[in-house]
């Protein structure tokens, strides 16, 4: 939903939800300067595209259609809600469901994206609206192409909220202090990680990890000896020695009466 010039001039110096996708997301550091200078008013915002003004036109459509589908009423379509501790932070949101104030984000994607990709981006603008409302629960509802429009149940993480606002925070400070913003690494949610194959699809990490797992199996063996031989020693110790000498090694029991080696090979 296109914003009039009242709301560009409410969401100035303000995080918002479509903000929040980006510090979570680590745009580049030219992108997340880009966004701050826009809040600041030092640059206008973006032009309009043509992706945003499909999605705007087909959101009151994809909302109406599960709406009838599944006999909800969505109100309080377009309203801005300040979080209600935060100040500087406020969602305009698409909907939210009559009964059980949750939140219905409406978005009109390429087909070409997947779940997979999706659901992590649009996240942090889903769990601000909860957040603004105090609810646990929102919906992404995604229409692709001319395929039905799905519904994709957001789910509150304790967590991710803290790093979220955390950032918020940041980002605030930036604004207010005319600071230039960096990205920070990426975060997504714990039910929303992603599957890899790093033989189907290599990474630049893909040479290392195979080193690695290829030390863990040729020392497999080795670790359980290790293992079973440190039990049998501990079991020789009477239970009344709160330390052993051997040479090198060093068997001792602390407050717990758990038994620890330790070793010095120099003085073998």
């Amino acid at each position: 939903m296109p914003l009039s010039q009242a709301d560009q001039d409410y969401r100035r110096n303000k995080v918002t939800g479509s903000l929040v996708n980006a510090l979570m997301a680590a745009p580049t550091e030219a992108a997340l300067i880009a966004l701050w200078r826009e809040k600041i008013g030092l640059d206008p915002p973006l032009t309009e595209t043509w992706a945003m003004k499909a999605g705007a036109h087909m959101e009151r459509l994809i909302l109406d259609h599960v709406a009838s589908q599944n006999a909800y009423q969505i109100e309080r379509r377009g309203e801005i809600i300040d979080h209600p501790t935060v100040r500087d932070v406020c969602v305009k949101l698409d909907g939210m469901r009559v009964g059980d104030g949750v939140p219905f984000e409406a978005k009109f994607l390429a087909p070409w994206r997947t779940r997979e990709e999706f659901v992590p981006y649009y996240y942090p603008q889903v769990l601000l609206q909860m957040m603004c409302l105090g609810v646990r629960q929102g919906v992404l509802v995604v229409a692709q192409g001319t395929s039905e429009p799905v519904e994709h149940k957001i789910d509150f993480d304790d967590d991710y909220a803290a790093e979220m606002m955390r950032r918020v925070e940041a980002f605030l400070h930036c604004i207010r202090t005319l600071t230039p913003p960096y990205p920070e690494p990426p975060i997504y949610p714990r039910e929303k990680w992603r599957t890899v194959d790093i033989v189907a699809s290599p990474t630049n990490w893909s040479t290392e990890l195979f080193g690695h797992l290829l030390d863990y199996a040729d020392t497999a063996e080795a670790a359980a000896l290790h293992d079973e031989a440190g039990k049998a020693a501990r079991a020789l110790i009477p239970d009344d020695v709160g330390k052993c000498f051997a040479g090198a090694w060093t068997i001792a029991r602390n407050k717990k009466g758990v038994l620890t080696i330790t070793t010095n090979r120099r003085a073998a």
